[in-house]
C-alpha cells in the first residue's frame, strides 16, 4: 500500500509541471490576451479593494490563500476546463474570474465570521 500511494504521489508531483503557469507564460498570456488581461485586472483591483478595507491580519488570511493558489490550486482549476475541452489561455482566464468571485466571497465571510 505504501508503494502504491508514493507511486502516486510521484506522478502527481511530475504531473504538475506539465500545466503549472510559469511566470513568463503568465505574462505572455496577459500580453496577448485581452480576456486574460481583463481577468487579471480585476483580481488586481479586488485585491487592492480588500486590502485597503480588511484587517492586516483578516487580510494576511486571503494573502496565505492566494499563495497557495498561485502555487498549485490554480493550474489544477485550469486543468479540469482543459479537460472540458477549453483551450489553455480560456482555462486559465475562467480560473482567474473564478478567484475573483471566490476573493470576494471569501473576504465578506472572513469579516463576518472569522477564520
Amino acid at each position: 500500500m505504501k508503494r502504491i500511494i508514493s507511486a502516486i504521489t510521484l506522478m502527481l508531483i511530475l504531473a504538475v509541471p506539465a500545466f503549472s503557469l510559469s511566470d513568463a507564460e503568465y505574462l505572455r498570456m496577459k500580453k496577448a490576451n485581452a480576456d486574460f488581461a481583463k481577468a487579471d485586472r480585476q483580481l488586481t483591483q479586488v485585491w487592492n479593494k480588500l486590502k485597503s478595507r480588511m484587517s492586516r491580519s483578516d487580510f494576511r488570511i486571503l494573502q496565505d490563500e492566494q499563495r497557495e493558489w498561485i502555487d498549485w490550486m490554480r493550474d489544477n482549476e485550469a486543468e479540469s476546463y482543459m479537460d472540458s475541452g477549453y483551450s489553455r489561455i480560456e482555462a486559465y482566464t475562467m480560473a482567474t474570474y473564478d478567484r475573483v468571485r471566490y476573493i470576494q466571497q471569501r473576504a465578506r465571510d472572513i469579516e463576518r465570521y472569522g477564520e
